[in-house]
């Protein structure tokens, strides 16, 4: 007796399975993965025509036109921006602390945070700007 059915062999091939695996490993790269952290606060630096590039890597202290100040990418009170500064500053006390201040922030706030470095001992204090648009 020969059947016709045993005689043909179906192959087929379900990739549906497949695609749901693909799919869980990407969501679950995609939830792991970190990404680059931004700074604290925004700021839109200043224009200079007579800015020079430096490759030191100094202490950065940023001020948004808020008045929010930051120490290396974290909120610090001002009142506790000397405190914070000292640390950094023994090591070495010609260590450039750069500042960037937001181009429409006060005068006053800007002053009070220089105040404060040079309370805690920086000397070397560089202002952060950003090159003209030239049209």
């Amino acid at each position: 007796m020969d059947f016709e059915g045993r005689a043909r062999i179906h192959s087929h091939l379900d990739i549906a399975p497949l695609i749901d695996i693909v799919f869980l490993l990407l969501v679950f790269f995609m939830l792991t993965s970190t990404f680059l952290v931004p700074e604290a606060i925004e700021l839109e630096l200043p224009e200079s025509n007579s800015a020079v590039v430096t490759e030191i890597n100094p202490i950065s202290v940023s001020l948004n036109r808020s008045g929010e100040v930051s120490l290396n990418g974290e909120l610090i009170e001002l009142g506790q921006l000397r405190m914070a500064i000292e640390p950094l500053l023994q090591q070495d006390e010609e260590t450039p602390v750069t500042l960037k201040s937001d181009a429409h922030s006060e005068v006053q706030q800007l002053l009070r945070v220089m105040d404060e470095i040079r309370a805690a001992g920086g000397s070397n204090i560089a202002l952060v700007t950003t090159a003209p648009n030239l049209k």
